[in-house]
C-alpha cells in the first residue's frame, strides 16, 4: 500500500495547478457526501481538536470519578467567575 501511495503522490505532483485544484475539490466533495462524520473535518472542528490536544499536552484537563464531581467542579468555577 505504501508503494501505491507514493505512486499517487508522484502523479499528483505532476498535475497542473488547475488539475490539483479540481482533484482537491472532488476529494472534498466525495468526503462530504460519503462520510456521515464529515463535520469532523471542518476547519472549525479541526481547530477545536488542535486546542484540545494542546490543553491535554499542557495538562490543562480535569478528571472526575463521576458526574457529580464534574458538576461540583463546574459550579466552583462559576462561583470564581462571579466572585471576580
Amino acid at each position: 500500500m505504501a508503494m501505491e501511495i507514493e505512486k499517487l503522490v508522484k502523479e499528483i505532483k505532476a498535475l497542473s495547478p488547475e488539475q490539483k485544484f479540481e482533484l482537491a475539490r472532488r476529494l472534498e466533495e466525495e468526503a462530504v457526501f460519503n462520510d456521515d462524520q464529515s463535520w469532523y473535518w471542518t476547519a472549525e472542528w479541526q481547530e477545536a481538536e488542535k486546542e484540545a490536544d494542546e490543553d491535554f499536552a499542557s495538562n490543562r484537563v480535569h478528571h472526575f470519578e463521576n458526574v457529580d464531581e464534574a458538576i461540583k467542579f463546574l459550579h466552583q468555577q462559576a462561583d470564581k467567575v462571579d466572585g471576580d
